[in-house]
């Protein structure tokens, strides 16, 4: 395997409902996914997929041509016993295992860490460069890159990092008040513009479409005080959606310009919300299926719906209006997600703005512990 190497892809439609139409698509390899639920996998005309692929235990970054049915693979990293604990603490080579995502708005690149290193290739020429280098005693957190072209990411120190192999966020969260912090930089020019000291492990780190805000949460539990803003007009931070209620939210991600999505439990129900960042008020709404099994939510480009990977039930991706007074999810297809393995096997579904959905999906193979996953394509509905 080597970069700008191409493979054909093998496709399968699996059953759906509601007038959606479910392909899946894996190369030849048992470890096949898309980016983390924030970062959307295709570009706006749905005819660009960007996934990650293990092929000869090393994954790499692939653009899929949904028409051609090929991929491409688009890096040849080279990093050694990464991981991402403690939720992937397999030692992987390649790029750091879920760490890639498009580069907006002109969506003719991909971000992708290897090592230390953010950099950036460009999906036709496969041009490599070199965006933002962190101090070895650090470790990142997922890239994202805005709408305007505004690339964050957080970062916490590399031994914690270590350390949480053989343990969780829980364990370490005093030692986390220091040394945490995350970064926005403009991947036009190249030039940081806030680099903050956070008393936490900032996660889900990502600006606002419009460049003015930065979202990101206090990672672990979800009881604390999850998510934050901050202002990059002013430099200052904030609570968002305070939790003194006692609320356990969490996976949080932006839903245009002035809104935060996200879902959790309050006062025993389960929940998805949106805040308004403007005004600070935020509203809640109750989910009528009594399963709770959701491991991540996403909006459609309008609001009008959304999508989660559980709710209705463990092992199906499901829709709700939501306009709903209690958000009824339905069933539309299967995805099979082991919930033993980790982070790279969960569904993560995105709703994408060419309108089609995606996610991970995961099959067993014959009667053994084997498992393999592909990248799922939901459109039409």
């Amino acid at each position: 395997m080597a970069k700008g190497d191409t493979y054909p892809v093998e496709v399968h439609e699996q059953p759906a409902s509601d007038a959606w139409r479910c392909l899946r698509y894996r190369l030849d390899a048992t470890l096949c996914y898309v980016p983390y639920f924030y970062n959307p996998p295709l570009s706006p005309d749905g005819r660009r997929l960007l996934f990650i692929a293990s092929i000869a235990g090393t994954e790499q970054a692939f653009l899929l041509d949904t028409r051609t049915r090929e991929a491409r693979q688009l890096t040849d990293a080279r990093g050694r016993n990464q991981n991402w604990a403690p939720y992937i603490r397999a030692a992987v080579t390649g790029i750091r295992p879920q760490f890639v995502c498009w580069s907006r708005p002109d969506w003719s690149r991909v971000l992708f860490w290897e090592g230390n290193e953010l950099k950036r290739v460009h999906v036709e020429t496969l041009h490599e460069e070199t965006l933002h280098k962190l101090s070895s005693d650090q470790a990142p957190s997922q890239p994202h890159c805005s709408e305007t072209g505004l690339v964050a990411f957080g970062h916490l120190p590399a031994e914690l990092q270590q350390r949480m192999l053989r343990c969780d966020v829980e364990d370490v969260e005093d030692e986390l008040q220091a040394g945490c912090g995350l970064t926005v930089l403009d991947s036009k020019t190249r030039r940081v513009l806030a680099s903050l000291s956070t008393p936490f492990w900032p996660n889900h780190v990502a600006a606002s479409p419009d460049g003015l805000r930065v979202l990101h949460c206090h990672e672990g539990s979800w009881r604390r005080q999850r998510m934050h803003l901050l202002d990059l007009r002013t430099g200052e931070t904030a609570r968002l959606r305070p939790q003194s209620d006692g609320a356990a939210i969490g996976h949080e991600f932006w839903m245009g310009a002035n809104h935060v999505g996200y879902h959790g439990q309050v006062a025993g129900r389960s929940v998805f919300g949106v805040v308004n960042v403007e005004t600070g008020l935020w509203h809640e709404t109750p989910c009528a299926n009594p399963g709770r099994y959701a491991g991540h939510c996403h909006a459609s480009p309008d609001g009008a719906h959304i999508v989660t990977d559980g709710e209705a039930t463990p092992d199906c991706i499901s829709i709700a209006r939501a306009d709903e007074k209690a958000l009824c999810y339905r069933q539309v297809c299967g995805h099979g997600w082991p919930r033993d393995l980790d982070q790279r096997f969960h569904p993560h579904p995105h709703w994408n703005s060419c309108g089609d959905i995606t996610f991970t999906g995961c099959l067993r193979t014959g009667d053994g512990p084997e498992v393999r996953s592909y990248v799922g394509v939901l459109s039409g509905g």
